[in-house]
Formats: C-alpha cells, sequence, structure tokens
C-alpha cells in the first residue's frame, strides 16, 4: 500500500506505457493497461479513492482516446483528464476539450521534464477539485443540517419526513456505491422546504401524497418550484436544485414516468419518495415495493436496493421504552412525543439530534412530557 497519487496510463503501445512508467513511478502509483475498457472498470472501481489522473492515447483500436475521457468523465469526475498523442491535431484537441473536459494535450514523443511538470500541474487539479468538493460538502451539509435542525423543533411533524426520506436515500446510495450521494441525500431533506407555506390540514397530503381535493393537489405540485425559489439564493447548489425540480407528485393518476434526460439521483429520491407514501398510508413495506416494481417506471436496481433496506429495517429493529435520562443522541423515536400539555416535540421517525435532545430535557423539566418514550433499536444477529 501507498500514499503516493494513483495514476492510470492508457496506450495500445506497451513500450509507451513502459516510458511512462519508467518516467512517473518515481512520483507516483503508477497503473497501465492497453484496454479502453479495463480503464473505465478501474476508473469505476473506487469511487471514493479515485484516480489523480488518467492519461489517454488519443488513437487506438476500437475507442478513441476521446470517446475514453469522456466516459471517464462520468465514471471519476474528480480523476483529471490527460490527452497523449503523435498528431498535432487541432481539431482532435478542439473534441477533446470540449467533451472529455481534458486538462492537458501532451504531444509525443514528450521528454521527461515537461511530462513530469504537466502530471503534476494535473494532479495539483485533481487536489484542487477534491477540496472544493470536501469544502462544499461538509461546510454545506453542515448548514442544512443546522437549518433542518431549527426547522424540525418549529414544525417537528412536517420534518419529520425530510430526516426519514434522507435516511433511506443515504443507505440506497451505499448499496449502490453512487457516487455524490450528497446531493441526493441534500435534494431528500431541502425538497421539503416548500412545505412551510402548506396550511395545518395539508400535511397528512404531503406524507401520504393524497390530496383530498384539487387545491391541496396544486399545493403539492407547488412545492418543487417553492423549494427551487428558496435555494436559487444559495450558491453552488445546482446539482441538488435540479433533483429537486425533477420531482413528481407522487398521487399522480395514471402514474407515468420522469423525463427522459431526468438524472440518477433524481429518479432515486422519486422512488424513494413514493415508497415513503405508500407506507405512510399503511401500506406493508413489501407490498410497496411490489407495486413500485409493478409500476415498471423506477430503475430496477434502485428498486432493489430499497427492497433491502426495507427488509433490513424490517428485520433488525425493535421498539423498546427508555426513560428522559436514557435518551440519547441518534436514537430513532418509533412514536410520537408530546409534552403534558399536548405540544408534539418530535415525530416519530426523527433522529435525536444534540438540539432535539435539549429540547425534551427542557419540557420534560418544566412543563413534563406526555405518554411513553419508544425509541426503535437495532438488533444484532450474529451470523
Amino acid at each position: 500500500m501507498t500514499d503516493r497519487p494513483r495514476i492510470l496510463c492508457l496506450d495500445d503501445e506497451s513500450s509507451v506505457l513502459d516510458g511512462l512508467r519508467r518516467t512517473l513511478r518515481t512520483s507516483y502509483d503508477v497503473a497501465t493497461t492497453t484496454d479502453p475498457r479495463e480503464a473505465l472498470a478501474m476508473l469505476a472501481e473506487k469511487p471514493d479513492d479515485p484516480y489523480a489522473v488518467v492519461i489517454s492515447d488519443m488513437r487506438m483500436p476500437g475507442m478513441t482516446g476521446i470517446a475514453v475521457l469522456e466516459q471517464a468523465q462520468q465514471v471519476a469526475p474528480d480523476t483529471t483528464r490527460v490527452l497523449l498523442t503523435g498528431d498535432a491535431d487541432i481539431q482532435g484537441a478542439i473534441g477533446a476539450i470540449n467533451r472529455g473536459n481534458v486538462f492537458r494535450f501532451i504531444l509525443k514523443p514528450c521528454p521527461p521534464d515537461p511530462l513530469k511538470m504537466a502530471i503534476a500541474a494535473a494532479e495539483g487539479q485533481h487536489k484542487l477539485v477534491r477540496a472544493e468538493k470536501e469544502l462544499l460538502q461538509d461546510t454545506l451539509k453542515g448548514c442544512v443540517d443546522a437549518l433542518m435542525d431549527t426547522l424540525a423543533m418549529a414544525q417537528p411533524a412536517l420534518f419529520s419526513r425530510a430526516g426519514r426520506l434522507r435516511r433511506i436515500v443515504q443507505d440506497i446510495c451505499g448499496r449502490l456505491g453512487m457516487p455524490d450521494s450528497w446531493q441526493v441525500e441534500m435534494a431528500a431533506q431541502l425538497g421539503e422546504i416548500g412545505a412551510i407555506t402548506l396550511p395545518p390540514e395539508a400535511l397528512d397530503a404531503l406524507e401520504s401524497g393524497t390530496p383530498a381535493d384539487n387545491t391541496q393537489a396544486e399545493m403539492l405540485a407547488a412545492l418543487p418550484r417553492l423549494a427551487d425559489n428558496v435555494l436559487a439564493n444559495i450558491p453552488r447548489l445546482d446539482a441538488v436544485r435540479e433533483i429537486i425540480r425533477q420531482q413528481l407528485p407522487t398521487d399522480r393518476n395514471p402514474i407515468t414516468p420522469m423525463r427522459p434526460d431526468a438524472s440518477t439521483g433524481a429518479r432515486l429520491l422519486q422512488a424513494v419518495r413514493e415508497y415513503d407514501a405508500l407506507v405512510h398510508r399503511g401500506t406493508d413495506p413489501n407490498v410497496a415495493i411490489g407495486m413500485l416494481t409493478f409500476r415498471k417506471i423506477h430503475v430496477p436496481d434502485v428498486v432493489a436496493a430499497l427492497a433491502g433496506v426495507a427488509d433490513m429495517r424490517q428485520g433488525t429493529e425493535r421498539v423498546r421504552e427508555i426513560s428522559v435520562d436514557e435518551l440519547l443522541i441518534g436514537h430513532e423515536l418509533a412514536a410520537d412525543l408530546h409534552t403534558a400539555k399536548g405540544l408534539l416535540l418530535v415525530s416519530r421517525g426523527q433522529v435525536i439530534t444534540e438540539q432535539l435532545l435539549v429540547r425534551v430535557r427542557n419540557f420534560h423539566a418544566s412543563t413534563g412530557l406526555q405518554g411513553r418514550i419508544l425509541v426503535a433499536d437495532e438488533i444484532h444477529i450474529d451470523a
């Protein structure tokens, strides 16, 4: 195992690959292949630990370097792409830049020192992209979590759904190894923010997906647009906003598929929202999965992952009663929790955060609580 940056080199000539390896191996962990398909498979292997740089020859049998790098951008967007060619082909360079988003265009033969400088610059670009993404992801997610916690305390019945959707999405993305899953998780949360405009009588319609009349149906259909309008003031959320904009009402009848250009993240979230609405109506989770499968409009891998998550939650959870002193951060409530005067403190399905724990303890000390505190626990089964 090495801490050196990983570089992937693709060329149909083994002698060229040997030269690249000799030049770069002192500073990088160099992998090589003569097969474009194998190169793409290697790039897709570890989405959480991508290659820093991929170097591809322009002209290869079966697939051009431009086509390889174009697909590489899809499977490993954080990997910096470099095109290597023996032809000073201006049109080829334009195609590489426009279609494959290539960082450098290097002509063969390239002396060792210029090659090292170009790859060092490419690695620096990779570090910059990763650092910016981590900063965006961690900082933005922290702000969103704080916002949702605040809204959950103000309207617990409304925003418990957002947390529930996020947890299901998180589990599915983990099963599928989906890159940039934080964008879908954030869309699951923030897609609910427009619901603060709903009157109290429409809140149950939001969860069940079954509006009582056309007026409520129009309110629910407008929620993605309202959420998008709010998020338009926050920079760098284009991908999240697009996922939200593409969401459809869960009660649409007849059931219609999403637009052909809908993103993978949007399709995943739509399936989760429909599943959650079915379960909220009282549908057995296994029956809900069967209904999603029967509709034949959802990605089979997503439905399969959703079935696994649903089965896991049914088979490995139990409900138990605890005291206020035993309530901890991370506990998931199995029933609504009210004050002695009937005020809803925390909704069923919400995960206790530090802020919610303080809220519960404060009300317990002042006005008291109504009923029992029930939490859902995982059952650990030894293999």
